[in-house]
């Protein structure tokens, strides 16, 4: 991660799916299956969110590398 609000942030996403996936497992095992649907849309939701910050912090730190490269030289 680039910025430790870039990694706050996955952090937080991470414990949040964790946690829907402990949901999920409970009304499997609950045999609430109507419960099953909107959990797993927000596991997907969550899970695109991740990947969105986990790219947004490599290219932004691509950038930042390009930058201070292209400093170093002028």
């Amino acid at each position: 991660m680039t910025t430790s609000r870039e990694a706050d942030h996955a952090l937080g996403l991470e414990l949040q799916l964790e946690e829907l996936v402990e949901q999920r497992e409970r009304a499997r095992v609950q045999g609430r299956d109507d419960d099953l649907p909107p959990i797993d849309a927000e596991i997907a939701s969550l899970q695109q969110e991740l990947a969105d910050t986990a790219e947004a912090a490599t290219t932004s730190g691509r950038d930042a590398g390009s930058i201070i490269d292209a400093d170093q030289v002028g």
